[in-house]
């Protein structure tokens, strides 16, 4: 999905994100536009692959994990 796409959505269900001038949102607002991203992105978003990461227990395996020589 792209920006343009999502951008539709918000603006459809509140046609004054595409008006000039402030908007101002409750708190259910926000949590409305956040529970609606986050059903987008459940729903059409791409899983991200599962990094295998070794099962022995010493600090070379955290180094790894996270990125440290």
């Amino acid at each position: 999905m792209t920006k343009k796409e999502l951008w539709k959505i918000y603006s459809k269900r509140n046609p004054s994100f595409d008006s000039e001038g402030t908007v101002t949102m409750t708190a259910a607002g926000l949590r409305k536009m956040f529970d609606t991203t986050w059903d987008v992105a459940f729903h059409d978003g791409e899983e991200e692959p599962i990094e295998r990461v070794p099962q022995a227990g010493n600090i070379d395996v955290l180094k790894q994990i996270f990125k440290m020589k």
